[in-house]
Formats: structure tokens, C-alpha cells, sequence
């Protein structure tokens, strides 16, 4: 019998800042950014 393995993240997701990368280029980096912006409650709009 398998467990299921809890994959969500506890926390808050925060966008990344500044110039340091988190992926491996800027190709990919720069779509990254725009789905966590609209993740972090800081950046994100309230669609209502």
C-alpha cells in the first residue's frame, strides 16, 4: 500500500526580488516571475 505524499507547500509564496536568479536563465526566469507575481499577495490585484 502507497502513502500519499503531502506536495503542497506550507507558507506563503513570495515573487522574487531584485536581479538573483531562480531558474536556470532569464528565458525562464521571466515567465516564472509572472505567474509567482500573481501568486504573492503583495503584487497581486484583486480581480473584484
Amino acid at each position: 500500500m502507497t502513502t500519499a505524499l503531502n506536495r503542497h507547500r506550507e507558507g506563503e509564496i513570495r515573487a522574487a526580488r531584485g536581479t538573483r536568479l531562480t531558474a536556470k536563465s532569464w528565458m525562464t526566469e521571466a515567465p516564472l516571475r509572472m505567474l509567482m507575481n500573481n501568486l504573492d499577495p503583495q503584487v497581486a490585484e484583486n480581480p473584484t
